[in-house]
């Protein structure tokens, strides 16, 4: 804690809130933690926590407290505690994470920096199946889900995890796990509503078959209202407002599918699982047109999302000390929005060995091959030099933990090598070295090389990214022009991959029962980044009355950042818990206009859980997000997103056995604020104070 107690001293005022509010609801709610005599109503303890599995680190189970990478755990029990709807809600207060909503279906969720819609530092993954578009080598948040109460734990490293992941595990690794079948059995059922969310339902379905088979199968399906557009600072708000185009943003979805958990024999078992969705959405753009005066133009789009995936895994124990498994998966999404239409399909095998050889070393390897195909459907201002393209990726990697002395220091050495379509071989290495310096406390350190291949979008698009009005300057790179001028930034072929050396310590303090402390500080090394490289005009079109402005990208960016990440939790009594997130980040990089490279400098949250009684348990989060630079979507020039800060609270009452009754309220206390802003392309709303309720019966 000296570390986050030396920032309050000299640092900023927030910090300073964190104490005040931390005090003020130990007060407020001090009454009711005295009066329970209920025992602990809390899923796991702070010492069962630290000695949960975690797999993201090492490929294979080892308990959090042992894992020398900064890792934390998002817990079932968390989930349904803090009435999380979707995966990017329940991701908010992880610390060193920035979580950020664009309108009522977009996410910004980035790591250590690098936020943004197209975020491409950031690997996600849900039960070993890749969540990646290779358009733009990020996630698209908003068709990722499944039943949140079939989440077992998520996990999350900050910092680089491609040695045992690959390439675009720069910056962070973000881990869905969920349930066993065995785990999920009988019959849930939810729905609820609200303003925000204006309905949800799901349904589940869990049995047994002969020969210790179990299954489940469910369904789900919401449909969530439009966000208000932000006019207040927006270039040209009047444009929208005038021609009467909709700001609309809400959508809906419907999700289905199942899992199947097969024994085979003793000593392996099969796991096949499958998922399908659609989802309708609207949106409004703004996207360069010919048209004085703006040369800019507004439009409502609304399109259809959808796709399925069909995943199987085996797993063989060898022998005591030894297992090998085998996944496989295939996965297919069709986008069909005219900014940017999609298809694509990918298939994926991965093999994995993991033994012991001796008694100090712990050897892990694997192999595999990802096939990806995708076709651009449509595509309003973006030219692919070919509409169809697949890309292959080979990669075999090796990780051994060493133990030097039993029982107190375990060096990791790790290194993947990987062959994609577009640089070539990339090695990526790390070393990790962890030291238990006694019963309660534990030291770890990391150095990392890890790479950011690139996308579709950096080898073989054109983009016609603006279109900038006469006499108009809107970059210190770019003279103004005194004609129409068409900036178009045009894929490379010799765009290399982005690289980073990640330099970071970590310290575990668990002094009892009831307390514990994680803290982790980096430094991150980057070269390479993505930039654009200015190119001569093009005159050819100025009999039409415009020049066109060809500029490439190229890897001309560097910089640096560093921080600090904490977490802190408090038993306070057995009914009552408190959590403490806090994460502080610095940058200095060259002037990049493709990406956001900053992140807020401070992010905290406060949350408390306590139980009433048998019945009725309470949760409250505080959460404070700092002022953020970001790149304007209409000018390609740094803004700035303000500071905001809001509180969740829900209850959940259970009047009978199985059955839940929840009120949730959400953003509150904060008024109404942009969280962030895309990039480009995508207008920016406001998140606002939001209720609902909720029942959950199982049987």
């Amino acid at each position: 804690m000296h570390l986050v107690q030396r920032r309050v001293e000299n640092g900023p005022s927030v910090m300073k809130k964190v104490y005040t509010y931390t005090a003020c609801l130990t007060f407020l709610f001090s009454p009711i933690i005295q009066a329970s005599s209920e025992p602990d109503n809390f899923e796991l303890s702070l010492q069962e926590l630290l000695d949960v599995e975690v797999t993201s680190v090492s490929k294979q189970p080892q308990a959090l407290s042992k894992a020398p990478a900064a890792i934390y755990v998002i817990t079932s029990d968390d989930i349904q505690r803090s009435g999380a709807t979707s995966i990017p809600q329940a991701l908010r207060d992880v610390p060193g994470l920035h979580v950020a909503q664009l309108d009522s279906q977009k996410w910004a969720i980035g790591s250590r920096g690098f936020n943004g819609r197209y975020n491409n530092k950031l690997l996600v993954m849900m039960d070993g199946r890749t969540l990646y578009s290779p358009e733009f080598s990020g996630v698209y948040w908003e068709v990722q889900d499944t039943l949140m109460a079939d989440i077992e734990r998520i996990e999350v490293i900050r910092g680089p995890g491609a040695a045992m992941w690959g390439a675009n595990a720069v910056n962070g690794v973000i881990n869905i796990i969920t349930k066993h079948s065995a785990d999920t059995q009988g019959v849930y059922l939810e729905a609820g509503a609200g303003d925000y969310e204006q309905g949800f339902a799901s349904f589940r379905f869990g049995g047994k078959l002969d020969g210790g088979v179990t299954f489940r199968g469910y369904a789900k399906g919401f449909e969530r209202d439009s966000l208000t557009f932000n006019n207040q600072d927006m270039l040209f708000p009047q444009r929208l407002l005038m021609n009467g185009v909709s700001s609309d943003n809400d959508w809906g979805n419907v999700q289905g599918g199942g899992r199947v958990d097969i024994p085979v024999g003793s000593v392996a078992s099969l796991t096949v699982s499958a998922d399908f969705y659609r989802s309708q959405l609207q949106q409004t753009l703004f996207t360069p047109t010919m048209n004085p005066p703006f040369y800019g133009e507004f439009y409502s789009d609304e399109f259809d999302a959808n796709g399925w995936n069909l995943l199987a895994k085996y797993t063989e124990a060898v022998s005591a000390t030894s297992e090998y498994s085998i996944q496989a998966y295939y996965d297919h999404a069709r986008r069909d929005e005219s900014f940017l239409g999609f298809t694509t399909d990918t298939v994926d095998v991965d093999f994995q060995y993991q033994f012991k050889a001796g008694t100090n070393h712990n050897i892990v390897w694997g192999l595999g091959y990802r096939y990806i195909s995708d076709d651009i459907n449509a595509a309003a201002i973006i030219s692919p030099s070919n509409e169809d393209a697949s890309t292959e990726l080979w990669s075999a990697f090796f990780r051994d933990e060493i133990t030097l002395l039993e029982d107190t220091l375990w060096l990791t050495l790790a290194s993947r090598i990987e062959n994609n379509s577009y640089t070539g071989i990339e090695v990526q290495p790390n070393l990790r070295l962890l030291y238990k310096v006694d019963d309660v406390s534990t030291l770890w350190s990391s150095v990392a090389y890890s790479v950011r291949t690139p996308s579709r979008a950096e080898n073989n698009w054109s983009i016609n990214a603006v279109n900038i009005p006469p006499n108009v300057r809107v970059s210190s790179l770019m003279p103004a022009a005194p004609f129409l001028t068409k900036v178009v930034v045009a894929g490379n072929d010799d765009y290399e991959s982005e690289e980073l050396v990640t330099y970071e310590i970590g310290y575990r303090f668990t002094p009892s029962s009831v307390f514990s402390l994680d803290s982790s500080v980096f430094y991150n090394d980057y070269n390479g980044l993505r930039s654009v490289t200015i190119g001569p005009p093009d005159l050819s079109t100025l009999s039409s009355g415009f020049i066109t402005q060809r500029n490439f990208f190229s890897n001309n960016d560097y910089g640096h950042s560093y921080g600090i990440e904490t977490s802190a939790q408090w038993l306070v009594a057995n009914n009552f818990k408190m959590k403490l997130n806090y994460s502080l980040f610095e940058g200095d990089f060259s002037e990049s206009i493709t990406q956001n490279t900053d992140a807020p400098k401070h992010i905290v949250s406060i949350n408390a859980d306590w139980s009433l009684n048998k019945y009725i348990d309470m949760n409250a989060t505080w959460r404070y997000t700092s002022d953020v630079p970001a790149l304007s979507p209409f000018t390609f020039t740094n803004k700035t997103i303000r500071s905001h800060h809001g509180v969740d609270i829900g209850v959940n009452w259970l009047p009978v056995s199985d059955v839940t009754l929840s009120l949730y309220g959400k953003n509150l206390l904060g008024g109404s604020y942009v969280e962030y802003e895309a990039e480009q392309f995508h207008i920016p709303y406001r998140v606002e104070p939001s209720f609902y309720g909720k029942l959950s019966v199982l049987f």
